[in-house]
């Protein structure tokens, strides 16, 4: 019975706690993506390191640390991951284009990215939190009758 209920508790608190962090991080890239397409400036970026690193399924990670400078704020060193053309093109001119908000320069991107994968994690993260409040509420209801 003891271990029933714990088993219980660890699959609610799985699903409600990772499906409310895979929704919480879709929407946050989602809305960053949504601001950097309202209101965004531009500032060439200097390429301090790249970086390509396997995948285990083949293919590449690519990155880039980049140093830029918006305007009216202090240099900013952030790591950027990037596509294949950017990458090429950051190794060879070691110089690439910042696109940043400029309310908030730390909201910022190098490549346009498809925003697809974020918007079917926050699907994912929403099913599973249902799921987890669909067994919370059955686990007390069961209990109830008891």
């Amino acid at each position: 019975m003891w271990q029933q209920q714990t088993k219980i508790i660890l699959i609610i608190s799985f699903l409600l706690g990772v499906g409310g962090w895979v929704t919480h991080f879709g929407w946050t890239r989602v809305q960053d993506d949504q601001r950097l397409v309202q209101n965004s400036a531009e500032t060439q970026g200097r390429v301090v390191s790249s970086a390509a690193r396997p995948l285990s399924k083949g293919g590449q990670s690519l990155t880039v640390v980049v140093e830029y400078a918006p305007a009216g704020h202090a240099a900013i060193t952030k790591e950027f991951d990037v596509d294949s053309g950017d990458y090429k093109a950051a190794q060879a001119t070691g110089n690439v284009t910042v696109t940043y908000v400029p309310e908030d320069p730390e909201i910022s991107r190098v490549t346009k990215f498809a925003i697809m994968p974020y918007q079917i994690l926050i699907g994912f993260g929403g099913v599973m939190l249902m799921a987890g409040l669909f067994c919370l509420v059955h686990a007390v209801k069961t209990r109830t009758k008891k």
